[in-house]
């Protein structure tokens, strides 16, 4: 603490001295600087002169040794000093003096004084003359006290600050002297930090021989690096690392000698240490030949301080290559446990998610049992019981009629328990898909004919592309069980007497199947259209149709099973149109005269 507070008061005490010796000088140099009031003698003498100058040319125009104009300067060059006498400084500075109110006295005169130098100058007349001499002669008297009085006043000035100069001086000088005290103040306790200096370097000199004679006997690689990373200390173990001796690094720039302290991590961590920062760097890469297996090392960094000042970086670096080896052969061997875990989990999770699917499946068919069965089971019951009770006295007509019924009602049984389980295998991931190339548009005109003779009367027209063969990789069986649903859909709303258009059309990468016909679909729910495919999902265009809301759902599952995708298209109004997609193959088109534009 003394070795700082002496040198610290001997600043602050220089500080102070010098300010206080500046400030007197300056104001000694304020003080003699030449002011208003020191003008003052020369000003009045001058407008003296100038008086007795014009008595003098008033006398020699009288005798006519002078003309008339030089008569005129004289007089002008008078008034000239009168008048400065009674402007701005001056005039504050003879009414100090006491003389402004005489002055403004003569002043009055002046007209008179004019009239008769004019008549001086006209007629040469000696009374004339010593009018103006009279006349002058007050002026004279007046200035000349005036001047002394200026002069007195200037005297006394000059002797006041004199004296304060002088007091003024005595003070710089004294501060001067505590200046120079404190310099040698400064100059004593610098000796003193010289000697304590080299104690301490000769210290630090046998404190660094002795870390020097640890570190080149310690088994670890030990590196050390100066502000400019320049080597200061590479022991034998780093030598053996990294293959090159310690006279061809020290005093070098580390990245000049060797590529691995230039690589971006390894240079980040040594900034860090030269910034203060402990830094780290795991399973570094060292290549001794480019062509060979690395090396790995880990490398720690840390800051080496003289006193508080970073001074350079300490790096540490260990030989962790065969743990590296004997993590990865552990790593290896938990991979492949952890793939046999993760293979065995999926089969599990497979098996569960089949087991759920067939619970599932058995829910759905219970639900659907107690609900879309029963209708066509008291269709079954009722045609029945009337067959038994009445069976003698109904015709050969009634018996068929009541049959037929019965029948329809199984048959839409049967149709309903089919569709449910193709859900449920659908949902249980247990369909297959069976691709080739297929012509989409024959497989759509097939479909027509099927509908056609299934719903005599109905009309629906067919139109095949004309310019790129419709070519798709897809399930022919899939497809075709999609456009029946499609197209059974569209002859289920639609008028009896509306057509059903069908249309296959190509794009760039699809083939698309379009089915229209006339209708409105509404209060499709929270869901927008896309809950048309929700399974189970019925309209309020569905009431008095037989079906379970899962036709949709599984056209849409199907196609994108193929890589293809079912749609709702918002066309004209009052038309539905749904659109089949898939993924078209480019090949050789096959004319397809016989189902352009046709009804089928």
């Amino acid at each position: 603490m003394f070795g700082i507070g002496l040198p610290l008061l001997a600043i602050i005490a220089f500080f102070v001295l010098l300010t206080y010796s500046l400030s007197h000088l300056f104001a000694i140099q304020a003080h003699m600087r030449l002011e208003a009031p020191h003008n003052m003698l020369w000003v009045i003498s001058r407008a003296q002169v100038a008086s007795l100058r014009l008595s003098d040319a008033v006398g020699s125009r009288a005798a006519g040794q002078i003309e008339a104009a030089e008569l005129q300067r004289d007089y002008h060059v008078f008034l000239s000093r009168l008048h400065l006498l009674g402007q701005g400084p001056q005039r504050r500075q003879m009414e100090a003096f006491g003389f402004a109110d005489r002055l403004d006295a003569l002043g009055r005169g002046l007209p008179e004084l004019q009239t008769r130098i004019g008549a001086l100058q006209a007629h040469g007349d000696a009374n004339q003359a010593l009018e103006i001499e009279r006349l002058l002669a007050p002026y004279v008297t007046t200035l000349g006290q005036a001047a002394n009085e200026a002069m007195v006043t200037e005297w006394e000035d000059m002797g006041a600050k004199l004296d304060d100069a002088r007091d003024q001086l005595w003070r710089t000088i004294i501060s001067m002297v505590g200046i120079l005290l404190a310099g040698v103040a400064l100059i004593a306790h610098a000796l003193l930090a010289i000697r304590k200096a080299r104690e301490r370097t000769h210290l630090l000199d046998q404190e660094k021989a002795f870390s020097q004679l640890l570190i080149s006997s310690s088994g670890e690689n030990i590196i050390a690096v100066d502000l400019e990373r320049r080597c200061t200390v590479w022991n034998a173990a780093a030598e053996q690392l990294f293959q090159c001796p310690a006279d061809a690094v020290q005093g070098r720039i580390l990245g000049d000698v060797l590529g691995f302290f230039e690589v971006g991590r390894v240079r980040r961590a040594i900034d860090e240490a030269l910034a203060g920062h402990s830094a780290e760097l795991l399973d570094q890469p060292l290549f001794h030949d480019p062509d060979g297996d690395p090396r790995y090392v880990d490398l720690r960094c840390f800051a080496l301080y003289d006193g508080e000042r970073i001074i350079g970086s300490i790096l540490l670096i260990f030989d962790v290559t065969e743990q590296r080896v004997a993590q990865r052969e552990i790593a290896m061997h938990r991979d492949h446990l952890e793939d046999l875990v993760q293979a065995r989990t999926q089969e599990l999770d497979a098996a569960l998610e089949r087991e759920r699917a067939t619970a599932e499946l058995y829910r759905n068919f219970g639900t659907m049992v107690s609900h879309q069965f029963r209708t066509p089971l008291a269709i079954v019951d009722s045609a029945l019981q009337r067959l038994i009770r009445r069976g003698e006295k109904l015709s050969l007509a009634e018996v068929r009629e009541r049959s037929g019924r019965a029948r329809e009602a199984i048959k839409r049984m049967t149709l309903l328990i089919e569709s449910t389980l193709d859900a449920g295998r659908l949902d249980a991931g247990q369909v297959e898909i069976n691709s080739r190339c297929c012509d989409l548009a024959l497989l759509a005109a097939g479909v027509c004919h099927q509908q056609r003779a299934a719903t005599s009367g109905r009309v629906m027209a067919f139109t095949a592309p004309d310019n790129m063969a419709p070519i798709v990789n897809c399930d022919p069986t899939h497809v075709e069980h999609i456009l029946n649903n499609l197209l059974a859909n569209a002859i289920k709303y639609s008028d009896a007497d509306s057509p059903v258009r069908v249309a296959v059309r190509c794009t760039d990468n699809e083939v698309e199947c379009v089915v229209s016909n006339q209708g409105v679909l509404s209060d499709l729910g929270e869901g927008g259209p896309d809950s048309l495919f929700d399974r189970y999902f019925r309209g309020n265009n569905a009431k008095g149709h037989t079906g379970i809301g899962i036709g949709l759902y599984m056209a849409r599952a199907l196609a994108r099973l193929q890589g293809g995708d079912v749609r709702l298209a918002q066309g004209e109004a009052e038309t539905i149109t749904f659109i089949l997609c898939l993924p078209r193959i480019a090949a050789p088109y096959a004319a397809l005269s016989d189902m352009t534009e046709q009804s089928v």
